[in-house]
């Protein structure tokens, strides 16, 4: 997927010290959750919330947009979600120190114990779009809409049929 502005591309190793610094500078800071409980400011690292990314793109599935000049626009951090590994993560979360992160994820995954979409869908893993960031300066293009166009093409091809955000919420079903 391209245009003349940005091409779609797979978010290979070589690329995840320049995701994490994009992250940095826009979704640590800019996500709503995030920003309302202050967790971590513009540029700065976040351990958890990064320890968390690198263990997304190790999946293999997260994608991004480039420009010509090579710079990144947004990513999609995809992975895979497997029945009984948000129990799991709950189960870590209490050995994390840091609150404010325990607040956020714990919520996340209240909201998913809620939705139980492997009960309603009778499925045992699902494609979910874990972070979807736009840079700053290439706001207001449609560049998130096409991440997400550009996700579901990936979870597709990788034959799921099922594919979630982070919240559970938007969850779209693939046909």
């Amino acid at each position: 997927m391209s245009s003349d502005l940005v091409t779609a591309t797979d978010i290979t190793e070589d690329y995840f010290p320049e995701v994490i610094y994009h992250l940095r500078q826009n979704f640590f800071a800019d996500e709503p959750l995030n920003k309302a409980l202050d967790l971590c400011k513009r540029g700065q690292p976040h351990f958890e919330l990064e320890r968390h990314c690198m263990l997304t793109l190790k999946q293999g599935f997260s994608r991004m947009l480039l420009t010509q000049d090579g710079r990144i626009a947004g990513v999609a951090l995809n992975g895979i979600l497997k029945k009984g590994e948000r129990e799991e993560a709950e189960r870590r979360l209490l050995e994390i120190a840091d609150e404010k992160f325990k607040i956020i994820f714990g919520l996340l995954y209240k909201v998913n114990e809620k939705i139980d979409l492997f009960s309603n869908y009778n499925v045992q893993e699902l494609f979910e779009c874990r972070i979807l960031s736009v840079d700053e300066g290439f706001r207001g293009r449609g560049f998130a809409n096409t991440l997400m166009a550009d996700s579901i093409k990936t979870a597709r091809t990788a034959g799921f049929k099922k594919l979630k955000n982070s919240r559970g919420l938007n969850h779209r079903i693939l046909h």
